[in-house]
This record gives C-alpha cells, structure tokens and sequence, in this order.
C-alpha cells in the first residue's frame, strides 16, 4: 500500500509527496499547460469545460504525484513556479507528440477522405490556388478544405500549432526558420509592372533611384530576409517605402492603371494584362526577382493523403506554365 509523507518546499506551502505515485495523465497535463496559460482557475475551467474543483483536484493531485508545488496561489490568479515553467516546454511537446500519434493512425485509415488544413502566403494565394483548388475539389470531393492566408510569421506559427497541414509559401522569406522542411515547386519571374502610360515606360535601364520617385506597391509583407528588400536596398541602405500593401491583386491592378505607381509581382499574376497592354514590365538591369512557390510542412510529420493529393496536383498545374 502506498503511504503519504510529506515534502515541505521552498514556499510556505506544504505539498504532501506520494512515496509510489500514481502515473500521469494526459488530462492533466492538459490542465498544466491550461492553467499556465489562462492563469486563472476559473478562466482555465471555462476552456477546458469542467468545474473549478474538478481542475483544482487534479492539479493537486499532480503536485502530490510529483512533490513539487507547480502554481503559487494568491487573490489576482496562479502564478507557475520556476519548476513549473521549466517542465511546461516538456509536457507541450508531449502533448503535441499523442496529437501526431493519433492523427498518424487516422491517416492511416484514411484513403478518399479527410480534411486539409491549407495556409498560404498573401503574394500567391491566387496563382496557386486559382489553378489547383477547383480541379482538387473535383477530383476528390469527400476531402474538405480549410484555407487561412498570413504574413510568414502567421504561417511559420500555425505550422509549428499544428493548425495547418501544409503551407503554400512565395519569396522564401522562412527559409531561416528551423523545424521546417522545404519542397520547392514552382519557380516564376516576378517583374516590376506599371501601366503603359507610366513615366518609366519606354526608358531603358531604369534605375532603382528613379523608382523611388513613384509609389510601390506589395502583395506580401516585406520582412528583413525578404528577397526582395534585397534587390532594392542602395549602398547607403536607402529603401523604398510600400505605399499600399494588398493581397488583393485586382485592387493592385486598378492602383497600377489609375496611378503611376509599380508593383514588383510573379509573372503569371498580370500575364493577361501584360498580352493585352493594359500593363507592362520595366527594363531594370540586374533586376532577378523570382517567386519560388515552395511547400512547407513541419519536418518530421507524417503527410497526410490530402496533403500528398493536392501537392501532386500542383505539381501538374504548375508544370504546365
């Protein structure tokens, strides 16, 4: 039978120590890290739908398993020990490892069905998705489709949550971050438009300097490993300033026919404008922009049948521009 002594901790609360203790669950791992997070008792209680002595029971229950004191209490909330933040990294990965568990299995049983989780940058939703998605939703019908689009910071964030299955990216601004596998797709000149009235159109070599003078435009948030702040920076690391940022590139469009302003932006996304002379491309030397479409996932994370289907699909779509 086990037997209860007690280990007193470095706060004036007294946590009584399981000599055997019983082992952890899952459950209350989740009311750890829910605690942590809200700080609240009653907040944590509210997302987790259960009572407050039900989740106060259960986080002592872990403390006497564990013998250590996790929350300092007091009347403005809990407050997470130092033993507490240093073992919550620990108890999310776990949690997130029994999540790609249990998806892995449902994978598994999947063949024609399932949910794909699509996030997609700003720049090259319409290319992609244009092309792709109405072809995909044909071919397989019973596999539903959630899209969020985001800056690359939201899309990097929703990978590493396990909100998205797979994240259609443009310039490669994510590249640097760690934890990601990369799977390039699609590799597309992306020109400086401007309508044919434009002050610059019918000027060879146009400098950047001379860009300067008119307003920019951008589909994508410009970060600082954007490749493209890397084809505008001058020597004395002047800037242009983005004067209307839009994902919505009808909107650009319009800006661009109405205004002399220019719009770096992938080939394919003005083409029929570029054919029909509503628009045109600047002679800029040494201007080699391209939109690199890559297929980001988390690395190390089972792919999922919808994911394998509709990158395949767009693979052929995309071979045939």
């Amino acid at each position: 039978m086990p037997y209860w002594s007690y280990h007193a901790m470095p706060s004036k609360r007294v946590i009584p120590y399981l000599s055997k203790p019983n082992m952890l669950t899952l459950k209350q791992l989740k009311h750890l890290q829910a605690v942590i997070r809200h700080g609240s008792i009653n907040r944590a209680a509210d997302v987790l739908h259960v009572t407050p002595p039900a989740l106060t029971r259960s986080l002592a229950i872990l403390e006497a398993d564990l013998g250590v004191q996790l929350f300092d209490r007091s009347k403005s909330g809990m407050q997470a020990t130092p033993f507490c933040l240093q073992i919550e990294a620990r108890c999310s990965q776990l949690l997130c490892d029994v999540d790609d568990l249990i998806r892995e299995a449902a994978l598994y049983r999947q063949l024609d069905s399932g949910r794909l989780n699509l996030g997609v940058g700003r720049a090259i939703r319409e290319i992609v998705l244009r092309p792709v998605l109405p072809d995909f939703v044909a071919q397989f019908p019973k596999i539903q489709v959630h899209i969020t689009e985001g800056n690359p910071e939201e899309l990097v964030q929703g990978l590493q949550s396990r909100q998205f299955d797979l994240v259609l990216g443009g310039f490669g601004s994510m590249h640097s971050t760690e934890g990601l596998s990369f799977q390039a797709l699609k590799s597309l000149p992306a020109p400086i438009f401007v309508r044919q009235q434009h002050p610059l159109h019918q000027r060879k070599n146009v400098s950047l300097v001379e860009l300067y003078e008119y307003p920019m435009l951008s589909a994508a948030q410009l970060g600082e490993s954007h490749p493209l702040l890397q084809l505008l920076a001058q020597p004395d690391g002047q800037l242009p300033q983005v004067h209307v940022l839009s994902s919505d590139y009808e909107l650009l469009k319009q800006t661009l026919l109405r205004t002399d302003a220019w719009l770096p932006a992938p080939l394919p996304q003005l083409a029929a404008e570029l054919v029909s002379g509503e628009l045109a491309a600047l002679d800029v030397p040494g201007w080699t922009l391209r939109a690199q479409i890559n297929a980001i996932e988390l690395a190390g994370r089972s792919r999922a049948p919808a994911v394998q289907r509709f990158l395949e699909l767009c693979q052929q779509r995309l071979a045939q521009w």
